[in-house]
């Protein structure tokens, strides 16, 4: 008798009002997430905050202390964790009508009048009560390429985040409009990491590649110059390319070229229409390929 009322007061200790159970989750900030990841690494928690949905990045934001937590499941640090004997606990995102609302939010995007739709131009700002895990990579470095990569920025870890978010499921979603006005405005620019990823997506396809894949990386002698290392198939028989990001031009290394190909000019002449830039313009701002100058 004794040992069951000692058992059933544990019982009701364990489940007093204002107790967090072990599978509930950790209320938390962004901020502290930011500050103190060691501390909530692998542990479920609940946060509440602004969901930005970008071209290659979704994640959760607060300016007030720059924190930047990427939303994923994930990672080539996954791989190196597993080798040092960690491992995660599973995560299974809950599919529900908030779910969906929130996902219907976040991939509304502003389209371009040429048709084109621009992943880095969100139509609603979101936020949102999330839970999920959180997971801190820490410690971690991988070599970038060599050649003209050798001063590159961005090669293969070098833009993965050390922050990561897993979902669970969210709640208490707020969506505010964004007025498509502050993408359609028409005022001078340069050509996006997204466009660029496009142009050279158009000409690799029809260079009939298909199982390919590009990592972006810059190079620090070279500003305006997005570059490309082209993973994968690629039948044109070069591995580095570039973009200028004034004009839209493409250029391979090997040999040192300026490219064109049908998709690729379709293309070229509607970001430049986008970004106001004249053909005499072009011609103007026209420079050698980075490349040339090896």
């Amino acid at each position: 008798m004794r040992r069951s009322v000692v058992a059933l007061l544990t019982v009701l200790s364990s489940t007093l009002p204002g107790q967090p159970r072990a599978s509930e989750p950790i209320k938390t900030s962004l901020c502290d997430l930011a500050n103190e990841p060691e501390r909530f690494n692998n542990k479920l928690v609940e946060i509440r905050g602004e969901f930005l949905s970008r071209f290659q990045w979704e994640g959760f934001v607060d300016e007030t202390c720059s924190a930047k937590i990427q939303m994923s499941a994930y990672g080539v640090f996954d791989d190196l964790r597993a080798q040092d004997g960690q491992t995660h606990f599973p995560v299974h995102p809950k599919q529900d009508h908030n779910y969906r609302a929130f996902r219907r939010y976040a991939d509304t995007k502003f389209k371009w009048p040429d048709g084109g739709r621009c992943q880095d131009c969100p139509l609603y700002r979101i936020i949102v009560t999330a839970d999920g895990r959180f997971d801190y990579f820490a410690g971690r470095t991988v070599a970038v390429g060599a050649n003209l990569a050798e001063k590159a920025v961005g090669i293969s870890a070098g833009n993965l985040p050390l922050l990561r978010f897993v979902l669970k499921s969210v709640s208490d979603v707020a969506a505010r409009p964004i007025d498509p006005y502050v993408y359609s405005e028409k005022k001078p620019r340069d050509v996006t990491l997204e466009e660029a990823n496009e142009l050279m997506t158009a000409f690799l396809r029809d260079r009939s590649s298909t199982g390919f894949s590009l990592e972006k990386y810059e190079n620090e002698d070279y500003p305006g110059i997005q570059f490309f290392q082209v993973l994968g198939d690629d039948p044109y028989g070069s591995v580095h390319y570039s973009v200028d990001r004034k004009t839209g031009e493409l250029w391979s290394e090997f040999p040192c070229k300026n490219l064109t190909s049908p998709s690729l000019r379709k293309l070229q002449s509607a970001i430049r229409t986008r970004i106001g830039l004249t053909p005499d313009e072009v011609r103007k701002l026209r420079r050698r390929g980075p490349f040339c100058d090896e």
